[in-house]
């Protein structure tokens, strides 16, 4: 008997690692940043923070336009788009330790990216992605996969970044640490005609 596991329709997440961003530039954006609370309705001491500027890369043309060229580099590469792609919205995350989200996703966008920097050398940054759907029956396998599980960690590391869809549930992992943990949120949209005839829809850039 001879089987093949084929699976289809796969969640398509892509982590780049040295990007070769300029950490000087990153840092001293962070450092000019104003803060605001999350979920400050349950207790705005347990959930990181976000930058209140939330289009910090607009103050830094060069560093936007070296995310843009990594996402439209993974819409051509892996997704084999035609249409360029522009950044909406743009925002750091600022976790003490004892910090942590909850699970959420991103609206009014198609695909995500966090960057991570500022991590103090052999220290890396967890982010957890929840399945989009559930299993119908709550079986415990003898070992969690990717295949399996319902949940999966990413550990990051500095100069790296993961490109995912906007739908997709994460977290930030309650941060164990004594340093700040910091990275920076993008969201994308993509630019032009989109479909045809009655289903056709062009989206511009406003600038």
């Amino acid at each position: 008997m001879n089987a093949q596991l084929l699976p289809i329709f796969p969640e398509p997440i892509v982590e780049y690692k040295n990007l070769g961003i300029d950490p000087s530039r990153l840092d001293e954006l962070y450092e000019s940043q104003s803060w605001a609370s999350t979920n400050s309705e349950d207790n705005p001491d347990y959930f990181l923070k976000i930058s209140k500027d939330l289009k910090v890369l607009d103050k830094d043309n060069e560093l936007k336009k070296s995310f843009l060229g990594v996402l439209n580099g993974y819409t051509k590469t892996f997704m084999l788009y035609a249409n360029e792609f522009r950044m909406t919205t743009s925002w750091f995350t600022k976790a003490e330790k004892g910090n942590i989200s909850i699970f959420h996703n991103h609206g009014n966008a198609m695909f995500c990216a966090v960057y991570y920097f500022g991590l103090p050398a052999g220290c890396k940054s967890k982010i957890t992605f929840e399945k989009p759907f559930s299993n119908t029956f709550d079986l415990k396998p003898t070992e969690y996969n990717a295949l399996n599980g319902p949940s999966y960690v990413f550990q990051m590391e500095n100069d790296s970044m993961l490109v995912f869809p906007s739908y997709l549930k994460h977290k930030v992992n309650r941060h164990e640490s004594n340093f700040t943990r910091k990275s920076l949120a993008m969201n994308f949209v993509p630019q032009g005609v989109i479909g045809s005839g009655t289903n056709e829809l062009r989206l511009d850039d406003p600038t």
